[in-house]
């Protein structure tokens, strides 16, 4: 039993917290020697329906290699544990149910920022979450096969 409900906790629990983070942009503001670092705060402006058009802009470091590898690592890094925790709680999960999780997660996180009016949506932000989500997964399926007799997803 616990082996079958800890990944849902888990992946419950996680999902809060990215909720808070991404789209409540509960996060403090960090300062790094002379920089500071403010996540929060209503973003206001046109949707980017445009694929790859925002992340064309991070790669020319336009806001500067720094911004714009928090922004694009950050979009990525915080789901990957989603695509991680995923075949642990659900049954039979494939890269095409995964693939399907990515977008979806992308979608949830863009559409509750844009429902909530604390920021615009970004079909690159949907992209590079997906990303993260399908790197997650293929994480997962390493870890398995490293660990096979205790880590074992659903089954």
């Amino acid at each position: 039993m616990l082996k079958r409900s800890l990944p849902w906790v888990l992946l419950l629990l996680y999902t809060a917290l990215l909720f808070k983070v991404m789209v409540l942009k509960e996060i403090p503001t960090i300062r790094i020697g002379h920089m500071i670092f403010r996540f929060g705060g209503t973003h206001e402006g046109a949707p980017n329906f445009m694929p790859f058009r925002t992340i064309r802009l991070y790669l020319k470091s336009n806001s500067g290699w720094f911004i714009s590898g928090i922004n694009l690592l950050g979009n990525i890094g915080l789901l990957v544990p989603v695509g991680f925790l995923l075949p642990f709680a659900l049954i039979h999960m494939n890269w095409k149910k995964a693939l399907l999780w990515a977008i979806a997660s992308g979608l949830m996180i863009e559409g509750s920022q844009v429902l909530l009016h604390v920021g615009i949506f970004d079909i690159d932000d949907v992209i590079l979450n997906g990303v993260g989500v399908l790197l997650g997964f293929g994480l997962q399926i390493i870890f398995v096969k490293l660990f096979p007799t205790t880590a074992s997803p659903a089954a």
